[in-house]
């Protein structure tokens, strides 16, 4: 298949080139995210006319939720105008999406027949554009996925690091909780779903990912802390970073259940303990390995 991969230049992004070029599967063109920062439609329905893609892969806006820069109603207007391109050319959408679209008060892990119930902030965006694309195409694949984390900025490990080759101290509530996911899992997730839609599979449908692994945000930082701190730029990273769970705060459950992409295309979920390590050195490799200091302590 002919896949336009909006955003190559994010984490997600360069992973599923990564995981794809050598399988040779399908033929990637990729567009980074600021030139899909589009100021009029015609931008949007020109690169979608010119590609001629059979599917558009969205990473966009996932990545953008741990960016500096905001999401906000110019996303939501950029996806309706791609919506309408792809619906000109015939083309698929699959979307990546979050988590985030719940609010997060549910106890139990979030299937995809729960309705989303964010109000207001980053969820409702990430919602508004859910609902945006289901409202004009029939062709669009939704997978909602957990926090993602990377050693490629941006994302909320690659931030915590940074703090720490500071000395700055980082905080974090066990009162937050879900299932992280790899990068390098969405793009094998991605893949493996893109395989079976290029010989009959549905390519319509909301489906939930995650790694495997329910955890509090303390309890996942204290992981990467645990790995960060073998480095000489990191060796402070544990003692710097701060339990500030309070019990009495309300919990926010980000959970998502993921049976029914194992039951509809036979994919299998991964502990996100078996990644830590490949996003530490990664931060490492692109980021201080000039520095000539990532030894391990």
């Amino acid at each position: 298949m002919r896949v336009l991969v909006l955003g190559n230049d994010t984490p997600v992004g360069y992973s599923v080139s990564a995981f794809a070029s050598p399988l040779r599967r399908h033929e990637l063109i990729g567009v980074s995210l600021e030139k899909t920062r589009w100021s009029r439609a015609r931008k949007a329905r020109r690169l979608v006319r010119d590609i001629g893609p059979d599917i558009v892969l969205d990473a966009r806006i996932v990545t953008q939720i741990d960016s500096p820069e905001r999401l906000d109603h110019r996303d939501v207007e950029r996806t309706v105008w791609l919506a309408e391109a792809c619906e000109r050319v015939g083309a698929s959408y699959f979307y990546l999406s979050s988590a985030f679209v719940f609010s997060g008060q549910m106890t139990r892990p979030y299937l995809e027949s729960d309705t989303p119930d964010v109000t207001s902030g980053l969820g409702r965006v990430l919602l508004d554009i859910e609902e945006a694309l289901t409202a004009r195409l029939d062709d669009v694949f939704i997978l909602r996925l957990g926090r993602l984390f990377a050693g490629r900025r941006p994302n909320a490990l690659c931030t915590s690091l940074d703090a720490l080759r500071r000395g700055q101290a980082v905080r974090v509530s066990d009162r937050l909780k879900g299932n992280p996911v790899h990068v390098g899992e969405v793009a094998r997730v991605c893949m493996a779903i893109l395989d079976q839609m290029s010989v009959g599979a549905d390519r319509h449908g909301v489906f939930h990912y995650c790694s495997l692994g329910e955890t509090g945000y303390m309890d996942f930082a204290e992981a990467a802390m645990a790995c960060a701190s073998q480095y000489a730029p990191l060796a402070s990273a544990s003692e710097l970073l701060h339990d500030v769970t309070d019990e009495s705060r309300p919990l926010r459950n980000h959970t998502l259940d993921c049976s029914k992409i194992r039951r509809e295309f036979g994919i299998q979920q991964l502990p996100w303990r078996n990644f830590i390590e490949r996003a530490v050195t990664r931060y490492l490799e692109l980021y201080v390995e000039g520095e000539g200091v990532i030894e391990k302590s």
